[in-house]
């Protein structure tokens, strides 16, 4: 299956795949997250009525303790992406530049969200550049629904890259 090619119910069904895995009812997903997950939240998101976040999926992988392209179904489409095998394995973003751009770009704006958690995550809270891992980058073309590569030249592109 293309990475193009997933639908929103195919990744509820994910969501609740990965649930039904852990062994988990909805009020025990509740239970379990102390509140934080309600049980008509989760099985909104499962049947597909309500819209789930970057943040809100980051966090739901994180508590159910998958990845997050396994919790919306797209580790079955990893070999359909191109692996980035001549990518860094590392390299730096410059925030300031693409939080200027996040002002008139969707892409850019989606992108400092998703830095933003990084650097949250992570407590690096220098604001100016930010690290990020290719394994990283695999979350940043989900986000754009595209290939490593792609996202890769997109920030490249747009001069985000900071040489070191």
């Amino acid at each position: 299956m293309n990475l193009n090619e997933r639908t929103i119910e195919e990744i509820a069904q994910s969501i609740r795949a990965i649930r039904k895995q852990k062994g988990l009812t909805l009020k025990e997903v509740e239970t379990q997250s102390n509140g934080i997950w309600k049980a008509v939240v989760i099985g909104s998101y499962e049947r597909c009525d309500r819209a789930l976040s970057l943040k809100k999926a980051i966090s739901l992988a994180n508590f159910y303790q998958v990845p997050l392209d396994e919790l919306l179904g797209l580790g079955s489409v990893q070999n359909d992406r191109n692996s980035g095998n001549d990518l860094p394995d590392k390299f730096t973003i410059d925030i300031r530049r693409i939080s200027t751009l996040a002002k008139v770009d969707e892409k850019a704006r989606s992108i400092t969200t998703l830095l933003a958690l990084f650097c949250a995550k992570r407590r690096d809270w220098n604001g100016e550049v930010i690290t990020i891992r290719k394994s990283d980058l695999e979350i940043v073309a989900i986000l754009g629904n595209e290939r490593e590569n792609q996202s890769y030249g997109w920030l490249r592109d747009n001069s985000l890259l900071i040489k070191r």
